[in-house]
């Protein structure tokens, strides 16, 4: 237990408790920030760097030393797809044609689809003769754009749908009616 006068001392020589801020006191910020607008001059020392990247910028430009990407060149080979004699001179150029007329063809009558989505709807149209029987009782012409989930009763509503919400031109060539078999 402390003594009665060493408690005296003690309450005589420590400060008071610090009073509770008021409730309806908003919390301040620990530091206080102002904006205001700063208007530097075109030689000002920040501005510095960018000028010399400019003026570098400028000069490659105007005297052509801007360093051009080389593709390498090879020597000159054809397509290796039979019946294509497509000949190249980069890789790019082959890989480009490959992709472009090569990649998406449909197994069945040769036809060549700028994606797999397209081929993959092609190949249910047009060889599967399950499609026409299910296509009598439900929605099956899916929709050309990738991503886009609608189906529809008919290759003629389809082509309204991209027509109307896909944007596409009304004379776009959709696809190539069937042939009548005889």
């Amino acid at each position: 237990m402390v003594p009665s006068a060493l408690r005296r001392r003690l309450w005589e020589r420590s400060p008071p408790p610090p009073a509770p801020p008021p409730a309806s006191a908003p919390p301040r910020p620990p530091f206080a920030f102002a904006p205001r607008r700063l208007r530097l001059g075109p030689h000002h020392p920040l501005l510095e760097d960018g000028d010399v990247q400019r003026h570098l910028y400028l000069r490659e430009a105007l005297t052509g030393r801007a360093e051009e990407v080389e593709r390498p060149r090879v020597s000159e080979f054809c397509c290796h797809i039979s019946g294509c004699s497509q000949v190249f001179d980069t890789l790019e150029g082959y890989e480009h044609h490959y992709n472009t007329l090569h990649r998406n063809v449909c197994s069945f009558c040769r036809r060549s689809f700028p994606s797999g989505h397209l081929l993959d709807i092609h190949i249910s149209e047009w060889h599967d003769s399950l499609f026409q029987i299910m296509a009598e009782k439900q929605n099956m012409y899916k929709c050309l754009v990738e991503g886009c989930a609608e189906k529809f009763k008919s290759s003629q509503d389809r082509k309204d749908h991209l027509a109307t919400v896909h944007l596409y031109p009304s004379d776009f060539r959709f696809d190539r009616p069937k042939k009548a078999k005889r």
